[in-house]
This record gives structure tokens, C-alpha cells and sequence, in this order.
């Protein structure tokens, strides 16, 4: 087993020393470059812009790099709806308070620690009056160059005549520009369960892949001139820098860079005439991917995109095999569709509950139409870029802007059939029965043997088990939070707000008196600690 597979047990080692060393910290602190003692406390900061501006309702998010301490951070820049947003490179005198936040109630989705896999020591929210642009130094690296590439290239398809949507959509799903996507089209994306197709990953880069060898090929009619060793390698050293292109082309985003990492990892496979695309070549792309970055492994994106491709590669040569189909094209890649489909879910299933706590119910009906789709909007997007400025080209944006409104639309209708999404939060030992069964029902399908559905079985109605427990817990569980000035009560999974009329608010809780105050002086702190003591109440922390 270990010599047939030997990257899955290297992938499956490395992976355990980084659990060990992220969970135990012994004896290596991961995350240990975002600890900072100015953390809660008010100061003038020096920044500087490192990443573009994301636009947001009331502002600009912003990546900073803090040079005095080394460490990043993200602002929320709060100014006027005429005010311009700070360009990559400039450095701002920021007067704010940096905090980390935390999840309001265990089980939740914890913002700080996902910050900190990102290198970020916490965010801040920064009113107009408190910061201004002093000056300018150039940002030179290869993601800046990458990012402004992006930015013109998303500016020719508003020269070619796209607006509103179907721009925001085109720019998206062919260059990774995402900052022009509204919350509800994210949303309906979502819950059609084809959100992966907003965010440029796998399924856009198989895409670019699969037109690049067919342009290099001529559609595989010249398939047999390539069985030659040098024209097989320099078909492959073109396919691998056209790749590489495209990743720098969409901001050299992690998911991009993965899917590239694999293409190419295939493509060196395919040159030696040997396996390209099997478990070992995942595994050897996942290895890479954690010695460059470790903390990656607990990047949600990441475990999405591997348990998809190891999904796929599992379960659809056993579900081709059982869907036979020999003479028509069509049914063919109806039947492909679906099985990679269904293979895909079954594989980022356990993550999706995990994290998400919802599944589509009608994937299928989505990806039927949304993937012939989004391969169409690609390539035609990428023909409106090279003719952005031709008649040809403002043709090709007019129907590219049908064709994306069209899509929107069809998301829509699904998000809004009946019962389109199951909403189903799922506990880490549920996730760990999820998975069980899915390896259980692998092996059945690699043995051959019935014996291995009872296992299978019994992961699945431990899991129905453990969500009824789960369920009737949080029907009887209490509890509060307070973030700001404002307090969040969850009682049975709903969450009431309450907002506080003053910096100073006494309150009763379990049938205790606490006190809440934010940022007092210290001389103001020890007198409210001798008011506590002296009346009982308790200083809520």
C-alpha cells in the first residue's frame, strides 16, 4: 500500500505534524507571528496599503502592513460616499484601536482565528476623521503586478460595453475580480449550491486547461504527431507557462495556484507516460502546497478543492462503470456531468456541513446547466478581452451580457423553489461519522464486499443520532455575548440583539447582576471594581 501510494502517506504524515504543532504548540508555534501586545489598545499607527481595496456599503476594506511591528492587519475605512479609496502603496496615519474578535457563541464561526491563519493580527474600524494618506512607496511585488494586470483587464470588459451584473459576473468567474458581487447574487449562488463557480478555483483553471490543449492539439486531431518525446515535452512546457499566465493573470489567488500546481503536476505526468491524474498526484500536490504554506491546511478553501478532486477521482470511475453508455456523445456528457456532480458532493460534504451548515438540494438541476454555463461564459469572456476594442468584440459583450443575465436568473429561480436548501450544522464528531461512511462506502465499492455497508451504516446513524442530541441541546441552551455596544442573547439558536443606551449597562443574567463598560481609564476601572464588590454585581469580562 505504501509503495503504491507513497504521496498520500507523506501528505497524510505532514498533515498530522501541523495539526500537532497548530493544536499543541509544541514545539512549534504556527500562528505565533500574529501575537501583538497592542491588541484593545488605543494608538496612532503607521500603515501601509499592501493589497487593493475591496469596496464595501460604507467604505474600503483594506490589507495593511504595520512595518513597525512587522505584522498585517485589516482596516474597515469608513469615509464619504465621493472620498477615493487609498491605492495600493500609500501610507496612512491611522488613529484606532486594533482588536481581535472571537465567536460570539462556542460552536460558531470564529473571525479572529480565521485572521490569524491569514497572518493578521485583527481588524480595526477606522472613522474618516482618523486616518489620512502621508505618503507613497511602491508596493513591488509579484501579486501587486498581478493585481493591477487584473484590474485593466476587468476595466476592457467595461470599455466593451458590460455593466451592472453581467459585469460583475464575467469579471469574477475569468479574472477573480470579485469586488463588484452584491450579497444577493453571492447568496443565491450559494443556495443553488454553485458558489464554487463565482470564485476562480479548479473548475475555471480545468476550463482554461482543457482550451489550451484542445488550441494546442487542433481539437485532438493531431493527437498522433505528439506520441514524439520532443514535441510531447514542448506541448507540455507551453500548456504548463500557459497555465502559470493565467494564474498571475487572476492575481496569483491560492485556489488558482493549487489548481495550476496540480495541472502541472498532470502535464509532467503525462510528459514521462506516466499516471497523471490519481491519488498520489493530489497528495503530491498537497504536500507542496503545505511545505510553501502551512497554515493552508486549515483554509477552507483548501479542503474544499482537495475533497472535491478526491471525491471525483474515488467515486465516478465506479459510477461510470455502473452508467454504461456507448454510443451517444451526448448522453456521454450528460452522464459525466452528473457522475462528477454527485462525486463532488459526496467528497466536500463533510467540509460543507462543517462550516456552511446548509446543502443545496437541487446541486444537480444547478450544475446540469450552471457548469455548460460558466464554460461558456469563460471562453466567451476571454475572446471579448483580446477584442474588447473591435466591433466583433462589442458583439460578443452584448451577448455575453444576455447570456450572464440569463444565469443569474436561472440561480435565482433555483434559490427560490421550494425547500431549496437543508439547513443542517454539523458538530466536529458528526463531521468524523460523515466521514467514516463515505470511506466505508469507498471501500465497499474497492472490495466488492456487502460486509463493508455495515459500517457504513452505522457511521450514518450515529450521525442521525448525534444531530437529534445536538438539536434538542441547543433547543434548552442559553446564553450571552457582548460585542461593542451591543448584547446578543441565544436562546434555543435564536439570537436576540439589544443595543446599550451608554458606555456604563447594568444587567441581570441567570439570576445574576453584571456590569458591562468598555475601554474605561484606569482610575475609572478600580472604582468600579470597589462599586462591584461592594454591591455584588459581577464585572462582565
Amino acid at each position: 500500500m505504501a509503495r503504491q501510494y507513497p504521496f498520500v502517506f507523506i501528505f497524510l504524515l505532514t498533515a498530522l505534524v501541523i495539526c500537532s504543532a497548530y493544536y499543541l504548540h509544541v514545539p512549534l508555534n504556527l500562528r505565533a507571528d500574529t501575537e501583538a501586545d497592542y491588541l484593545d489598545s488605543l494608538r496612532t499607527f503607521r500603515m501601509q496599503v499592501i493589497e487593493q481595496p475591496v469596496r464595501k456599503p460604507n467604505g474600503y476594506m483594506v490589507s495593511v502592513l504595520l512595518p513597525t511591528y512587522g505584522q498585517r492587519a485589516l482596516l474597515h475605512l469608513r469615509t464619504d460616499s465621493a472620498a477615493a479609496p487609498p491605492a495600493v502603496g500609500d501610507i496612512l496615519l491611522v488613529c484606532t484601536r486594533i482588536i481581535r474578535p472571537h465567536a460570539l457563541f462556542d460552536g460558531e464561526f470564529d473571525y479572529g482565528d480565521y485572521l490569524r491563519l491569514q497572518h493578521k493580527v485583527g481588524i480595526a474600524y477606522v472613522q474618516p476623521a482618523h486616518w489620512q494618506v502621508i505618503g507613497h512607496q511602491p508596493v513591488q511585488t509579484l501579486r501587486a503586478y498581478a493585481t493591477a494586470v487584473r484590474q485593466r483587464l476587468a476595466q476592457r470588459y467595461a470599455d466593451a460595453g458590460l455593466h451592472d451584473r453581467p459585469l460583475a459576473l464575467v469579471a469574477a468567474i475569468t479574472l477573480g475580480e470579485r469586488d463588484a458581487l452584491d450579497s444577493d447574487l453571492r447568496q443565491s449562488f450559494a443556495a443553488a449550491g454553485a458558489a464554487h463557480v463565482l470564485a476562480v478555483s479548479g473548475l475555471h483553471t480545468g476550463i482554461i486547461y482543457l482550451v489550451i490543449v484542445s488550441l494546442l492539439t487542433c481539437f485532438g486531431l493531431r493527437r498522433p504527431l505528439y506520441e514524439q518525446r520532443l514535441k510531447r515535452v514542448l506541448l507540455s512546457a507551453t500548456v504548463i507557462i500557459a497555465m502559470w499566465t493565467y494564474a498571475f493573470v487572476t492575481g496569483l489567488s491560492p485556489s488558482v495556484m493549487r489548481a495550476v500546481l496540480m495541472l502541472t503536476i498532470v502535464q509532467v505526468g503525462w510528459m514521462c507516460r506516466r499516471q497523471s491524474i490519481s491519488v498520489n498526484t493530489l497528495a503530491a500536490a498537497a504536500c507542496v502546497c503545505l511545505w510553501a504554506e502551512p497554515l493552508s491546511l486549515f483554509n477552507v478553501s483548501f479542503q474544499l478543492s482537495f475533497s472535491a478532486v478526491l471525491g471525483i477521482l474515488l467515486f465516478v470511475p465506479y459510477m461510470n462503470s455502473v452508467w454504461r453508455v456507448h454510443d451517444s456523445r451526448l448522453i456521454r456528457w450528460l452522464r459525466d456531468l452528473v457522475t462528477v456532480s454527485i462525486a463532488a458532493m459526496i467528497g466536500t460534504l463533510p467540509v460543507t456541513l462543517y462550516y456552511f451548515g446548509q446543502v443545496s438540494h437541487y446541486f444537480l438541476l444547478t450544475n446540469i446547466v450552471i457548469l455548460p454555463a460558466a464554460y461558456l461564459l469563460v471562453i466567451m469572456g476571454i475572446v471579448t478581452l483580446l477584442l474588447a476594442h473591435t466591433v466583433v468584440g462589442a458583439w460578443l459583450a452584448t451577448a455575453l451580457q444576455y447570456a450572464s443575465d440569463w444565469t443569474c436568473s436561472y440561480v435565482s429561480w433555483i434559490e427560490h423553489l421550494p425547500h431549496a436548501t437543508l439547513q443542517l450544522s454539523a458538530t466536529p464528531l458528526m463531521v468524523v461519522c460523515m466521514a467514516m461512511a463515505v470511506a466505508f462506502c469507498y471501500l465497499r465499492i474497492r472490495r466488492d464486499r456487502l460486509a463493508w455497508f455495515a459500517p457504513a451504516a452505522a457511521a450514518i446513524a450515529l450521525f442521525c443520532v448525534l444531530h437529534v442530541c445536538d438539536a434538542r441541546l441547543s433547543l434548552s441552551k442559553q446564553a450571552l455575548a457582548i460585542r461593542g455596544n451591543t448584547i446578543y442573547y441565544n436562546q434555543g439558536g435564536t439570537i436576540n440583539r439589544y443595543a446599550f443606551g451608554n458606555r456604563c449597562t447594568f444587567f441581570r443574567y441567570d439570576g445574576k447582576d453584571y456590569v458591562y463598560v468598555s475601554h474605561l481609564p484606569e482610575y475609572k476601572q478600580r472604582a468600579l471594581e470597589g462599586y462591584c464588590a461592594e454591591h455584588n454585581i459581577s464585572i462582565w469580562q
